[in-house]
């Protein structure tokens, strides 16, 4: 049965029910390559995504003259959820490759995005805290958009090596913290903590605030091998936690539930207080094989959650979770910890028989109003679980997009699907609010079928179009 069928009679089927129920499903991109990495929601719920394209034709962008740089340039778009159209556009970039992965929008409206560049020109703003490019590689970017999209900090974050980043999160009174990875001894800003022994690659959390061009502080993690840190999330009592993978045997360890490396890579979790940048605990996690954290999330009571992907076939799950053992040769997982960091509260895999996500190019984590665990991923798995799903069937390209929901306690799917076509498909983004579930990612499909989508009418027509996906959600949505 063709996929468009597939799909349609998926939506059909769930509107009959108190169930998940697709708001819009479509493309953007245009003749070259545009993907949106992520995806958030300001108060009215509205949708906003950061990409990176090349496309000279980007969808409600002036074209590109052919004299410019057909490198990618980073995108950060504004979406009405009640149309579906786009109420802003905003493009910027140097000569070179320059992109945008994660955002937040503040209570003013304003919109914090995060992103890399390999562009020594990439422009910055006169109150930055570091205007010239580090290189000589590539370098964190940091920009704030006014709410009508117009850019109004620019900053580079970078030394004399390369330095990406791979997560922030924005406090209430608009202090931003950036994690990732870098390779400079030099990396900017005044060094609050190091710990552990550094190494070629170190984790790094920069803390600035955009428009006091002397506020930033940097914090250093890792052993002698590969640390990086791929999350953030900041807790109400002042505690910053990062998520991240580690391949070093002297990680720094306090307080830790798992005091040793288990395999090649173990995933990491660490918690500081933000007041002092005091460790207050830092584990492994994971098993004998090659296990990552990339997704982080806290629930209302202080609680990380973590989400990755393993290879382990004894990663500690918990008695009650939904799935207990690994099924492919690499598996989604999600772990929930108590505050302190030392006991597990629930632990699960999720995935099918074949490779189950693809996670360590982005992938993402969220709790809904509920209490409910979201995640997204890829798989190439013809029999992921899924329940009440939007597409229920795998589509028969590379792999698939895949978009699951897990209850409070981790003991049952709440909803599970597939999202994709005839190509490559990836969801990489999530945003949770109102009810409301949106994850945007990557697809080279040409015949997904759009629902309620003002931007464009089909594919664009290049090598890959970024997607979006968008769910009503129940308050009663039932577990099984």
């Amino acid at each position: 049965m063709p996929i468009a069928r597939l799909i349609c009679l998926a939506f059909f089927a769930a509107s009959a029910a108190n169930v998940p129920q697709a708001t819009l499903a479509g493309y953007l991109g245009g003749a070259g390559t545009d993907d949106c990495d992520g995806v958030t929601l300001d108060r009215a719920g509205d949708i906003y995504l950061a990409c990176h394209s090349d496309s000279p034709d980007f969808p409600h962008l002036p074209a590109k003259p052919p004299s410019q740089s057909r490198d990618m340039d980073a995108v950060v778009i504004k979406i009405e959820a009640r149309t579906g159209r786009v109420v802003w556009a905003t493009r910027t970039g140097g000569s070179s490759w320059d992109a945008v992965g994660d955002l937040a929008v503040a209570k003013d409206g304003s919109v914090y995005v995060l992103g890399q560049t390999r562009s020594a020109d990439f422009p910055t703003t006169a109150d930055a805290v570091q205007r010239q490019f580090g290189g000589p590689g590539r370098d964190v970017v940091l920009l704030r958009l006014d709410r009508n999209g117009k850019i109004v900090y620019s900053t580079f974050l970078g030394g004399s090596k390369n330095d990406e980043a791979t997560g922030f999160a924005v406090a209430d009174d608009g202090t931003v913290y950036v994690g990732g990875v870098t390779w400079s001894q030099d990396f900017p800003g005044t060094r609050m903590a190091q710990y552990g022994p550094g190494g070629q690659q170190d984790a790094f959390i920069a803390q600035l605030r955009p428009g006091d061009p002397k506020s930033l502080r940097t914090v250093v993690l890792g052993g002698a091998s590969v640390d990086s840190i791929t999350s953030l999330a900041l807790d109400r009592s002042g505690n910053l936690f990062a998520g991240g993978y580690t391949s070093s045997t002297d990680f720094p360890v306090k307080n830790g539930l798992q005091s040793h490396l288990g395999g090649g890579i173990d995933a990491f979790l660490v918690k500081l207080r933000i007041s002092d940048w005091s460790l207050q605990f830092s584990t492994y996690f994971g098993g004998s094989k090659m296990d990552g954290a990339y997704a982080i999330a806290v629930d209302s009571e202080g609680n990380p959650l973590i989400s990755g992907v393993t290879t382990s076939a004894d990663l500690p799950t918990t008695a009650a979770a939904f799935q207990r053992h690994r099924r492919g040769s690499v598996d989604a997982f999600v772990t929930k910890l108590d505050r302190d960091g030392k006991r597990i509260l629930w632990s699960t895999y999720y995935g099918g028989s074949k490779e189950n996500s693809y996670q360590s190019t982005a992938g993402a984590l969220a709790l809904d109003e509920a209490g409910r665990v979201w995640l997204v991923g890829a798989t190439s798995s013809t029999d992921l679980p899924l329940r009440n799903p939007f597409q229920a069937s795998y589509a028969g390209g590379d792999f698939d997009g895949f978009l699951a929901a897990f209850s409070p306690d981790g003991s049952k799917l709440c909803y599970g699907s597939y999202f994709g076509g005839n190509g490559q498909d990836m969801l990489e983004g999530l945003a949770v609010g109102r009810r409301k579930i949106y994850a945007s990612g990557i697809s080279s499909s040409t015949n997904i079928q759009q629902w309620r989508w003002q931007v464009q009418p089909a594919f664009g027509g290049g090598p890959y179009d970024a997607i979006l996906l968008g769910l009503d959600v129940p308050a009663d949505l039932s577990c099984r």
